[in-house]
């Protein structure tokens, strides 16, 4: 597990919608200087409480941010929470927020309010992947080296990229039905099989298609946001993103989204089946301890 060192937070000049700057990242991405650049401030919260009649100590909260990468778009400009804290990033540009209590009273109930500043780009150009393999390669949940993906994957394939990948996701927007929401993680191949999943199995399996196809692709948790908003848990969303036409593209077949406006898609986490931070596989969040941990 890596994880870089902690940043106290502080407080920045915050960049309106319509500022000009320029980022230029190790991917040669450039952000728009034409005042593409929008800004969405989402709040949520967190309900902490000591369940047991005895005082707990040393208790830690790990919590996804919305992500901090110029180089794919979005940057996380600004960070309010209402207790002491600390920011920590992870190599694929996620921002965590650590909550540190040393002691918490029997039964004593705590809220966390956080309020956040997103930039993100819509214009933005980015003229390479440095490092494709981690978006190409099967992992759990996304099969794509599945004899079933693989085969689907090939009647799909075109001329282009752009060509193949809108063909998965006209496939996936479709022939799935969507489920409902779906607690259990059941991938790309139960997708395939069973004709439906939730948006988590929607998303697998257009990533399945794409990297069984060659093309990079991911899964995305986070927002859509097209307006300031407090996020609700329900809220939570999964979808694909796809790197053809030298940037990462939004593919989301379980609202039937092709390419939308990337300022409207807030992402909070980048998924991978390994741990590479300290809130490991979980989705969210994760507990050092024993404090009882709702996002509200």
């Amino acid at each position: 597990m890596r994880t870089a060192g902690p940043e106290i937070h502080g407080r920045r000049n915050v960049l309106r919608a319509g500022l000009a700057w320029a980022f230029a990242g190790a991917t040669g991405s450039v952000w728009s200087a034409t005042g593409g650049v929008q800004t969405r401030c989402l709040r949520f919260a967190l309900d902490m409480c000591n369940p047991f009649g005895h005082a707990l100590s040393d208790q830690r909260v790990w919590c996804y941010l919305p992500a901090s990468n110029p180089g794919e778009g979005q940057r996380l400009s600004d960070v309010q929470v209402s207790m002491p804290h600390q920011k920590l990033t992870d190599p694929l540009g996620h921002q965590i927020l650590l909550l540190e209590l040393d002691t918490v009273a029997p039964y004593a109930q705590k809220r966390v309010s956080v309020t956040t500043l997103v930039e993100t780009d819509p214009l933005h150009t980015s003229t390479a992947l440095n490092n494709p393999a981690p978006w190409l390669h099967a992992e759990r949940f996304i099969e794509s080296d599945a004899p079933r993906i693989q085969r689907l994957a090939r009647q799909l394939q075109s001329s282009t990229s752009a060509l193949t990948v809108r063909a998965i996701y006209e496939w996936v927007q479709t022939n799935l039905r969507y489920a409902g929401y779906i607690a259990e993680d059941l991938g790309a191949l139960y997708a395939l099989d069973s004709g439906g999943g939730d948006c988590t199995e929607y998303a697998d399996l257009v990533v399945a298609l794409a990297r069984a196809a060659g093309i990079p692709a991911r899964m995305i948790g986070g927002y859509v946001a097209d307006r300031d908003k407090a996020v609700r848990p329900q809220d939570y969303h999964n979808w694909a993103e796809v790197f053809f036409d030298g940037r990462w593209q939004i593919v989301d077949a379980q609202k039937e989204n092709w390419l939308p406006t990337q300022g409207n898609y807030i992402a909070f986490r980048i998924y991978r089946d390994i741990a590479i931070n300290s809130i490991g596989l979980a989705h969210r969040f994760h507990v050092g301890g024993s404090l009882a941990v709702v996002l509200k």
